[in-house]
């Protein structure tokens, strides 16, 4: 056991400094990024109010009718709209960097609070196993997500997608708290999340009762308490169904909007057909991911192998189908709007598989090692060979993955991780940031109405920049000149 425990430790502590290492400069960007597109234009009254009075008071009614007019006119999520006339620069214009650390917090708190209440309080992992896997999984998340701009550090996008994702796997595990204790405080805690997710996301409002219906029939069912989740279910389609309403939908997804059981049934099949071509991208394009599963089985082996409790995986072959059906449903709410998917997307689909995947390796190698004969006294009888076993066990799995890592180093690349740091490194995030000071100098001047503003390189790597036009009438000119109070807004030539 002391063995297997320094195992442990030192896993953890690997994981943690992979994670912390991948992190670096992630934040080291976190001065560099600005406002830009979308930001402006929902930030446009909410920025005036705070300019004319400082008074909160007056930027929520300025939010309040900002979210009103997007309701009518565009889209009715009307919680996400609410944050996103929030947005940092609305207060100050130095007030961005705070974008990518509340939503890699948020991303960490998430899945460390659902992880936690499913791996150490419902299968009865140790907490060191816990934190290794957390961190771990953590890694996965922020380095292969496919879209930084609106995972990291665009708050538009990220607040669309981040944000719900949070509130989803936080009103999930105080659901599964409510079915366990019936304390009414994780109720209460439920009811407010499941009303605001029926704002947002649609991916993230759906993830959520799937899955505390899908515990209740687990586990909840045998409580008859557990009927009181109904009220935060209950919210939550109330909310869903103002969203829905918004006569702003048919405007952005037209006249085919509507609904059909026919258009129902082909959207549950091609959400099953687009998820089994998903998996094989991610095989093709970020083939480390599932290598990275490796250390994942040996963590939870290890950690099975030591309960002394042992808890029941009966139904492997159905406990997986379920998680791949939850992981499918993310794909329908797009299949079936039929509008262009902004990148916030595939990112919760691609953070639900790797959930869904996790809980399936764990269920799957809890049933093998029940099946395996590896009974508290068959580990008595091997004590001898434990620290031999563990000892290969681990080298064979390192060299595997090493290799693994070395045949597809190209995918390495791709990682958050290096897409940050060859920003870095090849001074574009300097030359950008400097740029970005001379735009804002230009913007900030009372003293100009008619803004000319340098042209700039409109790819900026991990950051979302949306560049202002020759045309003052381009949509990204006029929220710009409207958020600065200008006249007009127009890109000229830089001078070299």
């Amino acid at each position: 056991m002391k063995l297997k425990d320094n195992w442990k430790k030192w896993i953890t502590v690997i994981c943690f400094l992979a994670l912390l290492a991948g992190l670096v400069p992630v934040l080291y960007l976190a001065g560099y990024v600005h406002a830009t597109g979308d930001d402006f234009g929902y930030g446009v009254r909410t920025h005036a109010a705070w300019l004319d009075t400082h008074s909160l008071i007056e930027v929520f009614r300025a939010s309040i009718e900002t979210v009103r007019m997007i309701y009518g006119g565009w889209q009715g999520t009307w919680f996400t709209l609410f944050l996103f006339t929030l947005q940092p620069e609305v207060f100050s214009p130095d007030a961005y960097w705070i974008v990518p650390i509340l939503m890699i917090g948020l991303t960490i708190a998430g899945v460390s609070i659902a992880g936690y209440y499913f791996l150490v309080r419902k299968a009865g992992f140790s907490r060191i196993s816990f934190w290794a896997m957390d961190f771990l999984i953590l890694f996965i998340l922020i380095q292969f997500v496919p879209s930084t701009k609106s995972a990291i550090f665009w708050y538009n996008g990220a607040t669309h997608y981040v944000i719900p994702f949070f509130l989803a796997l936080v009103a999930i595990t105080v659901s599964g708290l409510y079915m366990d204790t019936g304390k009414i405080r994780f109720l209460i805690i439920s009811f407010l999340c499941m009303t605001c997710l029926g704002g947002s996301s649609y991916l993230a409002a759906l993830l959520a009762p799937i899955v505390i219906v899908f515990l209740w029939l687990l586990y909840g069912h045998k409580e008859r308490r557990s009927l009181w989740l109904l009220i935060p279910i209950a919210a939550e389609m109330v909310g869903l169904v103002i969203s829905l309403m918004a006569p702003g939908n048919q405007i952005r997804a037209g006249e085919d909007l509507g609904v059909s059981v026919g258009r129902t049934v082909w959207t549950i099949a091609e959400s099953f057909r687009q998820g089994v071509l998903t998996i094989a991208e991610y095989l093709t394009e970020k083939p480390v991911m599932f290598l990275l599963m490796l250390p994942m089985a040996v963590i939870i082996w290890m950690e099975l192998n030591g309960q002394k409790k042992k808890y029941a995986y009966k139904f492997p072959g159905v406990f997986i189908a379920a998680m791949f059906c939850i992981y499918c449903a993310m794909f329908a709410p797009g299949i079936y709007a039929g509008t262009e998917l902004s990148g916030g997307v595939p990112n919760t689909i691609f953070q639900v598989f790797v959930l869904t995947m996790t809980a399936s390796l764990v269920y799957f190698l809890g049933w093998l090692q029940a099946h395996t004969g590896n009974s508290a006294d068959g580990q008595k009888k091997a004590a001898r060979g434990t620290k031999r076993r563990y000892i290969i066990a681990v080298a064979v799995g390192f060299v595997i993955f090493l290799g693994g890592v070395f045949l597809c180093r190209s995918t390495v690349k791709e990682t958050t991780f290096f897409v940050c740091a060859e920003y870095i490194l090849s001074g574009q995030a300097d030359d950008y940031k400097a740029q970005m000071k001379e735009r804002q100098a230009i913007l900030l001047d009372d003293s100009i109405r008619d803004a000319q503003l340098p042209a700039m390189n409109s790819d900026q790597g991990p950051f979302m920049h949306m560049e202002v036009l020759k045309d003052p009438e381009g949509w990204t000119n006029t929220v710009v000149r409207d958020f600065y109070r200008k006249d007009s807004v127009v890109e000229i030539d830089r001078i070299q």
